[in-house]
């Protein structure tokens, strides 16, 4: 029960201050063909990882290596052998406060490098990732469509729970090789 109230805590006050920086209207025609750099967040679930590979694949194919930048826990870092040239930015523990925000270092740190597409491979909302995604200043921020997601994300793809974790990734890769 804490924890739903610290996250809680974490949303609302993470929409505050996300709220401060108005969005214009966005084009997604080319998107996925004009952009360069492209972030990259990996899920913390562990059993989600293999899931991923036809994401993966995708932007394996459509950006060079060092243009990809991973964002991911210990798990995810297991990717650095797919994404070998790809940069990794890995997030601790001590990076996110109580309420599941990161840290002013670790926003400071990422704000540094260009994005032009981020992508929250969270099937659940992790308002960690979630926070990096808008933070990141990317012009497309992808996610998962559920509670709160609108905050966070300005392309959302709604899972079908009945498909297997696979399944709605394939689904994913689908959607953005459309744009």
């Amino acid at each position: 029960m804490l924890e739903s109230l610290r996250m809680s805590i974490g949303v609302l006050w993470g929409a505050r201050r996300l709220g401060k920086s108005p969005e214009g209207l966005v084009t997604f025609t080319n998107a996925l063909t004009e952009a360069r750099h492209v972030l990259l967040i990996m899920p913390l679930d562990r059993r989600e990882m293999l899931s991923t590979m036809t994401v993966i694949e995708l932007l394996k194919k459509r950006f060079e290596g060092e243009n990809i930048h991973v964002i991911a826990d210990e798990h995810g870092l297991e990717t650095m052998r797919l994404l070998p040239r790809s940069r990794f930015t890995r997030i601790l523990e001590s990076d996110v406060n109580a309420f599941f925000l990161p840290r002013k270092p670790f926003m400071e740190q990422l704000k540094r490098k260009p994005c032009d597409i981020a992508i929250d491979l969270n099937l659940d909302l992790v308002l960690p990732s979630a926070y990096i995604c808008r933070e990141s200043k990317a012009r497309i921020r992808v996610g998962f469509a559920r509670k709160s997601a609108d905050t966070f994300y300005n392309l959302q793809i709604q899972p079908d729970p009945a498909l297997s974790r696979k399944l709605i990734y394939d689904r994913l890769a689908k959607c953005l090789q459309m744009f």
